[in-house]
């Protein structure tokens, strides 16, 4: 059945206890201590941060060091940027810079493949700490509807997250979780421009090829999964039955080692020559962190690349 609301989050803390057969080596060490409380959650540990929010004279400091990565701001930056104050007052949390990155991102898009994004388009985000991406996309009007795909725990925190943000009302009538095809076609026959959140358990990505997805978004969570399942994701994306040119957007280390030993090269995922890429580079703001103590900024283990491309796709309409 299609779980939706509150009903969603009840499935999936149903579900922690199980084996997530999708989980890498990275997500069984972080995933590890995780649990569920009265309270929300302990052991949240590789999610990005969530503190609370902080006393006045930290967040000065925090926007000063903020400021080099504000810079970078594209189109429409001040007003993403506004939104994302909005969102995590609700959330109880602080401005940090997981939460200005994703900010940086959507900017970046609106500036580069304005095109797609739009309050009509449904996008696909992949991988979301917080649900930050996803909820950021459509309170900017960047997408009418978001396909949310995660691993089993990380779709509950990103849940938890929305409906803080959303409040009861809303997030019951605009989140659905979705098992199967038939589920998903009973929620893709929502209109458009809801501000609808599909959610998709990683163990069941497939159903991402009948989606009718424009834009696709993957920061920093491809770098954690095993080759063969960032092969069966490109895939999905190359299948998903639509005539409209496909847009992907992803940013991950340029090669990681998860617990097990398995490495992950960006430079190997598997991308086609007849991909059209509009933009391959290191990733400006996500090459460095900040830290209230000297040094106050330092690089991440290993150089971060965003890659903006067409998808070459191997199943065009139906």
């Amino acid at each position: 059945m299609m779980y939706s609301g509150q009903a969603a989050i009840d499935y999936l803390i149903n579900e922690v206890g199980k084996t997530d057969l999708a989980e890498s080596s990275h997500w069984q060490k972080y995933h590890s201590l995780f649990k569920v409380t009265s309270e929300g959650f302990e052991g949240l540990q590789g999610f990005g941060g969530r503190a609370k929010p902080r006393i006045k004279m930290l967040r000065f400091a925090e926007k000063f060091l903020q400021y080099r990565f504000r810079k970078m701001g594209r189109c429409n930056f001040s007003v993403i940027d506004h939104l994302a104050e909005e969102m995590v007052l609700k959330q109880n949390r602080t401005y940090d810079l997981d939460v200005l990155r994703q900010v940086l991102t959507i900017s970046f898009l609106q500036s580069t493949v304005p095109q797609v994004l739009s309050s009509q388009s449904i996008g696909c985000v992949i991988g979301d700490g917080f649900a930050t991406t996803s909820s950021l996309l459509l309170k900017s009007q960047s997408a009418g509807r978001v396909v949310l795909v995660n691993l089993n725990k990380t779709l509950l925190v990103d849940l938890w997250y929305l409906k803080l943000w959303m409040g009861d009302q809303v997030f019951s009538s605009s989140v659905d979780l979705v098992t199967n095809k038939d589920e998903l076609e009973r929620a893709l026959a929502k209109p458009v421009g809801s501000g609808q959140i599909i959610a998709i358990q990683a163990m069941n990505h497939e159903l991402l090829r009948d989606c009718p997805i424009k834009f696709v978004v993957n920061i920093a969570s491809m770098q954690e999964m095993d080759p063969p399942v960032i092969a069966a994701y490109f895939q999905d994306l190359r299948d998903i039955k639509s005539d409209d040119a496909l847009i992907f957007y992803c940013c991950n280390r340029e090669e990681k080692s998860l617990p097990d030993g398995t490495v992950t090269k960006f430079s190997e995922y598997p991308w086609s020559f007849k991909d059209q890429t509009i933009v391959d580079e290191l990733c400006p703001w996500h090459q460095t962190f900040y830290s209230f103590r000297p040094p106050f900024f330092r690089p991440y283990d290993g150089p971060i690349r965003h890659r903006l491309a067409v998808m070459m796709k191997t199943n065009k309409g139906n």
